[in-house]
């Protein structure tokens, strides 16, 4: 049987800005997100004055004059994320990074190695970062990564619940489905109408009848409700979690702007890929590999976490000026997204907060569905309708 945790960050950033500045520990401080003016991180003691991730800046002043408004350093919260990751991997190799300030271990057959239960070494490694770093997080023990990050979750701050073995389906039976991965807005808006609001009542419906609604993914849904989950820890680099897109010319090319039209054309689909994982990345990575099979790279961080397209098309071509240090011809490209934010069950990271952002999220939502139902042909820009592209 495995022994799978997943810690998650209280309060993770507005945690960070405290541990980072004494002067604002035990005050009501907010993280806001410059770019949507949203709240994206909010202290225990903001919280305790009834604010939440997701309200407004604006909202949040009004409600507490006293509060603390700060900017997000992400570069900051990264770093302490990869504080917390170096000490999870002395524990055990196999970690995965789920997004910054979340991480799943998995602790299977360890006991006899480090001297002590799972339950010990999770109360060790919270205390070690809270000691170390000022910092808390919660932390969920299973048998799978699916059970054990609700568990980390659902009790936060400051939590550590254990869901024993052949206990999973009882564990989520009384929680809302929302908390079921994997089910999008409109297929949770139609189960609610047919009565099946609670992950228990989701495990227990028959698989037919749930097809006609979430078609070839009814039956892995419904494996997920009964806590069923075989996914291993590790199956992402530690180093490098996210989304990758790789094209491998026909002929060696030298030709920069059909580079430029092909890197257009797969930052498109990686970035739907960002979506439909229901994140937001900060960085975006370019591998090239040369005809001689020599390799060069670069990456370029963006000042706050992306979902959309047009947020990174204008980066590339600097991005490829700083890759492509060799005047040599190309073999492959590869585009990587990584440092991944996911939001709180409280908030949408990326729900848009002005018009022109809400009609870029729908556009580009609307264009991710066209694709899937029809094809990548269905919509093309401008750039590849001459077949430039990949």
């Amino acid at each position: 049987m495995r022994t799978v945790v997943h810690w998650d960050g209280d309060s993770f950033f507005a945690s960070i800005e405290q541990a980072s500045d004494g002067r604002l520990r035990r005050r009501p401080v907010v993280v806001g997100g410059e770019k949507r003016g949203v709240v994206l991180s909010a202290s225990g003691e903001a919280r305790r004055l009834g604010i939440r991730p997701g309200w407004p800046v604006s909202r949040a002043r009004r409600a507490a004059p006293a509060l603390v408004v700060m900017p997000a350093h992400f570069e900051l919260y990264e770093r302490f994320f990869d504080q917390i990751l170096y000490l999870c991997q002395e524990t055990t190799p196999l970690v995965e990074p789920a997004s910054v300030g979340a991480a799943w271990l998995d602790l299977t057959g360890a006991e006899r190695a480090l001297g002590q239960g799972p339950q010990q070494t999770v109360t060790r490694i919270r205390s070690t970062v809270r000691d170390w770093l000022k910092v808390t997080i919660s932390a969920g023990i299973g048998t799978n990564k699916l059970v054990a990050r609700i568990a980390a979750r659902i009790r936060k701050p400051g939590a550590q619940i254990t869901v024993q073995p052949g206990g999973e389906r009882a564990f989520l039976a009384p929680l809302p489905l929302r908390w079921l991965p994997g089910l999008e807005g409109g297929a949770l808006a139609a189960l609610d109408v047919a009565g099946i609001r609670s992950i228990g009542q989701f495990a227990a419906a028959p698989v037919d009848a749930l097809s006609s609604l979430l078609g070839r993914g009814a039956l892995p849904a419904v494996r997920r409700a009964q806590g069923i989950s075989e996914e291993p820890v590790g199956k992402k680099k530690a180093a490098a979690p996210g989304w990758v897109e790789t094209v491998e010319f026909e002929e060696d090319m030298w030709d920069r702007p059909v580079v430029e039209a092909t890197l257009a054309r797969m930052a498109e689909r990686l970035m739907a890929q960002v979506r439909a994982g229901g994140s937001e990345i900060r960085r975006v990575g370019l591998e090239l590999r040369y005809t001689d099979r020599d390799e060069s790279r670069g990456h370029i961080d963006t000042a706050e976490p992306v979902s959309l397209d047009t947020e990174i098309l204008p980066l590339l071509p600097r991005l490829l000026e700083t890759a492509w240090s060799r005047r040599v011809r190309l073999r492959a490209v590869t585009l990587r997204a990584t440092r991944i934010y996911r939001p709180s069950p409280q908030m949408d990271l990326f729900a848009p907060q002005t018009p022109q952002r809400e009609f870029e999220v729908k556009l580009a939502t609307t264009i991710d569905a066209l694709r899937k139902m029809h094809g990548e042909g269905i919509v093309r820009r401008g750039g590849a309708i001459e077949g430039k592209t990949a």
